[in-house]
């Protein structure tokens, strides 16, 4: 545990680094110290030793050998240390042989008069031996004062104590201020090592106390520079980030990137949806995050070729138009993925066919009584006939054909300021039994006419709404007129007004021939008919259920229909009564429109 703290603190390295350099210093300074001390103590000896000898010797030459034993004995008690005469220098063998054994320079000192200290060691003494040669009466001999080291054992002992102490004190306070010092060293660098892992944790915010002039003082400023520049940096990036998300979100159109692979980067809601109704379709997978099959043919294609391409397509019964361009890397010449935009068309191709069908239903429904006009109108011209009955039938057909062009031009007009939200109605309140009964005897004589049995149910009570009575009136008669038109002689159709909760309910159904299913979604589109030969030649200008729609809906209701081929059609129209029509109330049902 020690070890894994030491590697991976750096005021652990630093302050084990200067105690460690600190205790080597220490300890060969007090090596040499102790090298030192007992050079010092050893030479100090063999001087003190000299002086003895250089005493002994001066005894010897001025009272004789004799009497400087004598005080040799006694000098021998007082310095603790052996004094051996040899005058003349035969007279102890020992010595004799030991003066012949010295070494050429040692000897030629002696003989010049200088003493020689030689020191020797064994394992069990450490001695020092003064050797001094003297000359009495042309004969020379030799004074040899010795000591034993161990006499100042003691002394030694102490000073070799106090140099220990010196350095055990000397470690101990070293390692104290070598923490301090590493921890003065080392606080910016944690510092920095703290910012730099809240940093990597997002938080920029963390700045270094930088209190010196030195290089860390300097790496500190510059850390904080590079931190708040990394900040704003990150700050800018995250909210062009931020703004590209919400551009991608509030798109309509997918936008995707993948890789080369065909696994998705980046894509926008729109574009999950899509990518993974058209994976699900093509695999049976719900897995996100790649492309569908049908995809990575395209993108394959855009690798290949290196360029954008543009593929309309059909995903799920919708018009899909897909834009998709390389991405490069950063040198801008390797691929390293696509972005698509995936568009939907539908809604635009379904304008456009609306749009040339509308042209084609006017062309279609203008040409017939504009081709009547002018047939009529030149055999008037050429005054064709005589009889002025013929003519007044040509100018009536002329008349009608003029009021059909009239009120197609107008239901264009209504139909057309009921979906932009242009027309204004004129509310009020408006009692529905009432009008029924008055649409009901408009239309008695025309169905009696036709053979057709109409019939009118109302509920005995009030039914009022808030609404335009014109508007609601034009309703009920185009779907009288409309169900009129389509019933057989000795058919029924049947008007039933009641209440229904919060909404008043009026049915017109009839038994006619019915319409189609696959019919029953287009009904309300214009100028269209579910039976072209069967409405050749009647007043309808197709136009009528859009309109009546049109005026529910912006009444806050709804009509629905229902429909089976031979049983016959019935209408049903839904409208808040008045006491709730201050509020918006969506009534749902099945219009038959898809």
């Amino acid at each position: 545990m020690i070890r894994n703290y030491i590697a991976n603190s750096i005021v652990a390295k630093l302050w084990l680094t200067i105690v460690t350099m600190v205790v080597f210093v220490l300890l060969v300074l007090s090596i040499l110290l102790q090298q030192f001390f007992d050079n010092y103590v050893y030479q100090q000896q063999a001087r003190e030793l000299a002086r003895v000898a250089d005493v002994v010797e001066s005894l010897v030459e001025v009272r004789g050998a004799k009497f400087a034993k004598s005080v040799a004995n006694e000098l021998e008690v007082v310095q603790n240390a052996e004094i051996r005469i040899a005058v003349p220098l035969s007279a102890d063998q020992n010595l004799a042989h030991s003066y012949r054994q010295f070494p050429p320079d040692i000897r030629r000192r002696l003989d010049a008069g200088w003493p020689v200290s030689i020191r020797s060691r064994s394992a069990a003494t450490d001695t020092v031996s003064v050797y001094q040669l003297v000359h009495v009466h042309r004969q020379a001999g030799l004074i040899v004062v010795r000591q034993q080291m161990s006499v100042l054992a003691d002394a030694i002992s102490r000073m070799r104590n106090i140099i220990l102490f010196a350095t055990a004190i000397g470690v101990l306070l070293f390692t104290g201020l070598a923490f301090v010092i590493s921890k003065n060293l080392s606080r910016p660098l944690v510092q920095m090592n703290k910012v730099a892992e809240e940093m990597a944790r997002g938080d920029f915010n963390g700045r270094i106390d930088v209190v010196t002039n030195d290089e860390v003082g300097r790496l500190g400023r510059t850390f904080n520079a590079l931190a708040g520049q990394l900040k704003r940096t990150i700050a800018a990036l995250s909210m062009e980030k931020e703004q590209l998300s919400h551009i991608l979100s509030s798109l309509e159109d997918g936008v995707v990137a993948t890789d080369l692979e065909g696994h998705i980067t980046l894509a926008n809601p729109p574009a999950l949806r899509r990518l993974a109704t058209a994976l699900l379709a093509e695999t049976g997978e719900a897995a996100s995050g790649r492309l569908p099959p049908s995809m990575h043919k395209l993108l394959a294609t855009v690798v290949q070729l290196n360029e954008p391409i543009v593929r309309e397509t059909m995903w799920q019964g919708r018009h899909m138009v897909i834009t998709m361009r390389p991405l490069y890397e950063s040198e801008g010449s390797k691929i390293r993925g696509m972005v698509a935009v995936l568009r939907d068309v539908t809604e635009e191709r379904r304008l456009d066919r609306l749009r040339k069908d509308f042209l084609a239903n006017v062309s279609h429904e203008l040409r017939t009584p504009l081709s009547m006009m002018q047939g009529y109108t030149e055999a008037l011209l050429d005054e064709f006939g005589d009889d002025p009955v013929q003519r007044r039938e040509l100018t009536q057909i002329i008349h009608d054909e003029t009021m059909r062009m009239k009120r197609l031009v107008n239901d264009l007009l209504d139909l057309a300021q009921l979906e932009s939200g242009q027309f204004q109605l004129s509310l009020c309140e408006v009692e529905l039994v009432s009008l029924a009964h008055r649409v009901h005897r408009k239309f008695q004589t025309l169905a009696a006419e036709r053979g057709v049995d109409l019939n009118l149910a109302a509920c005995t009570e009030a039914v009022v709404v808030l609404g335009d009575a014109d508007r609601l009136e034009q309703v009920l008669t185009n779907l009288l007129d409309n169900a009129l038109r389509h019933t057989p002689a000795a058919g029924l159709v049947a008007v039933d007004v009641d209440r229904l909760d919060s909404h008043a309910r009026i049915r017109v159904a009839d038994t006619g021939s019915g319409i189609p299913e696959e019919d029953l979604p287009f009904i309300w589109e214009r100028f269209y008919k579910a039976d072209k030969a069967r409405t050749r030649g009647s007043a309808g200008t197709g136009l009528g259920l859009a309109i009546s729609r049109q005026i529910v809906l912006q009444h806050g209701g709804d009509i629905i229909v229902e429909s089976a081929p031979g049983k016959g059609t019935t209408f049903t129209v839904v409208i808040p009564l008045a006491q709730d029509s201050g509020g918006v109330h969506n009534w749902s049902g099945d219009t038959g429109n898809g």
